[in-house]
C-alpha cells in the first residue's frame, strides 16, 4: 500500500469518527429535550395540584 492509499484510509477513519461524534451529539440533544419535556409536564402537574389544595383566603 502506498502513502496516498494509507492517507486515504486514515482520512476516512477520521471522517467516520466525526460523523459518529456528531450523531451522538444530536442523539443526546434529542434525549435531553425529551427529558426536559417530561420534567416540564411533571412540574406543571405538581404546581396544578398544589394550586388546587392551597387557597389564599
Amino acid at each position: 500500500m502506498n502513502i496516498t492509499g494509507m492517507n486515504l484510509i486514515l482520512a476516512h477513519l477520521d471522517t467516520k469518527k466525526k460523523v459518529n461524534v456528531f450523531t451522538l451529539i444530536i442523539y443526546g440533544f434529542v434525549i435531553c429535550l425529551s427529558a426536559l419535556g417530561h420534567i416540564d409536564e411533571t412540574v406543571s402537574g405538581l404546581f396544578d395540584r398544589l394550586d388546587r389544595r392551597v387557597s389564599l383566603s
